[in-house]
């Protein structure tokens, strides 16, 4: 028998899943793309998720983490403005 441990573990882990998975058919979608239109797509992406009520600080965390180690200093330190601005904003 599962402990109420066990599922949140499940659930949880299943969710960390999902969210890499979701990542990573992002980051296909917009391989390729320049750096002003992945800012665009992120703008509306989270312009869209705040109108819906989906928005999640977290799940912008999980891509920031994601996408930060293949950025280099001044797209990094561009993309943390652009979070602090979305998440102050």
């Amino acid at each position: 028998m599962h402990s109420i441990k066990d599922v949140r573990k499940d659930d949880a882990q299943d969710r960390e899943s999902n969210i890499a998975d979701d990542l990573g058919a992002v980051a296909e979608k917009y391989k390729g793309k320049s750096e002003s239109e992945l800012m665009s797509a992120l703008m509306r992406s989270v312009s869209d998720a705040k109108s819906n009520g989906s928005f999640s600080a977290d799940q912008l965390d999980s891509f920031v983490g994601f996408v930060s180690p293949s950025l280099d200093d001044d797209s990094r330190t561009k993309l943390n403005a652009l979070v602090d601005m979305i998440k102050n904003g």
